[in-house]
């Protein structure tokens, strides 16, 4: 049994993209993370989003809790979505918060098959934790990566399509915005377009199998303006990552058995240690551009209870 429970988390870290070891050649680094607030879970964190009063959304994506993050550290579990086995994004909107969600598991007896999950976006009230609308996404669709546009809609990675769609809160509407198949993952059991983050005129997207990261110019209106272009590739990790508005990329500390380097990836390519700290699946820089926040988390299947925390080190 041991062996088996082995081979199977082995897979399914495989193919989300969750590190054993971190081969990172760069230069060292001092930065301790700064513990914001404490998660009472042991499960594995997957997203975070920051509200405009400085309040945090975490995503706890096995066990389909939402956690809610005051600036003061308070730390209050605001939804639980027993219909839904996994969620993923999330993106704190004026409108509500929308979180991206599974109606099926992807862990199958016969292995990791993510062509089944029914991905659909939540859209849920701010105060209660309710849903408001959900919106269903076509079969196969695998919603992952989430960010606002900072144009009023949603833009949200489809690991399994090799496409960017567009959400509308408003219109509680999904189409198509972005395929490329730079994009593409090999088939059900891996995962391509994945985390997905904006940065002024561009928006920086993630291939997960090929540990590599693109961005796409966007227009005033919302639109894809340009082609697909490589940014960055042979990554130690490609699930979410934060961005600055310099377009200087921060991979989150990939090792989940021991504190790990966390990557910084500057405009002209060089590469750093830019902190070390615990593992983390997403990573986003806060709207006052001076910290890179992130979720701990402590594997698919936890060993120990310790409970995981928000962390954070300064962008510079």
């Amino acid at each position: 049994m041991r062996v088996a429970r082995t081979l199977f988390l082995a897979s399914m870290m495989a193919a989300l993209g969750i590190s054993a070891s971190n081969t990172v050649i760069a230069a060292e680094s001092s930065q301790t993370p700064e513990v914001v607030a404490t998660i009472p879970s042991p499960a594995f964190n997957e997203n975070l989003s920051e509200d405009a009063d400085g309040t945090f959304y975490v995503t706890g994506a096995f066990e389909s809790n939402l956690w809610k993050i005051t600036p003061g550290g308070k730390v209050e579990k605001l939804a639980h979505f027993d219909e839904y086995p996994v969620i993923l994004g999330v993106v704190a909107l004026p409108e509500g918060i929308a979180v991206g969600a599974f109606r099926n598991d992807f862990r199958t007896s016969n292995g990791v098959d993510f062509s089944i999950v029914g991905s659909e976006v939540l859209l849920l009230d701010k105060t209660s934790g309710e849903i408001i609308a959900a919106v269903p996404g076509q079969n196969g669709q695998v919603f992952n990566g989430m960010i606002a546009d900072g144009r009023g809609k949603v833009l949200i990675t489809d690991s399994l399509g090799a496409s960017v769609w567009q959400f509308d809160p408003k219109a509680r509407t999904l189409s198509l915005w972005l395929k490329d198949e730079a994009l593409a993952s090999s088939g059900p059991a891996a995962l391509g377009a994945n985390g997905i983050k904006v940065a002024g005129d561009w928006v920086y997207i993630a291939n997960r199998e090929n540990y590599s990261i693109f961005r796409v110019g966007i227009d005033t209106d919302g639109k894809p303006r340009g082609s697909l272009t490589l940014v960055a590739e042979d990554l130690p990790h490609a699930d979410d990552f934060a961005v600055a508005l310099d377009g200087t990329i921060y991979l989150p500390p990939g090792d989940q058995e021991k504190p790990s380097p966390m990557l910084r990836i500057a405009p002209d390519g060089a590469r750093s240690n830019h902190a070390v700290g615990p593992a983390g699946a997403s990573a986003m820089v806060s709207r006052d551009a001076k910290w890179v926040y992130w979720a701990s988390n402590n594997g698919l299947i936890p060993n120990t209870t310790e409970p995981q925390k928000l962390l954070r080190v300064p962008t510079r």
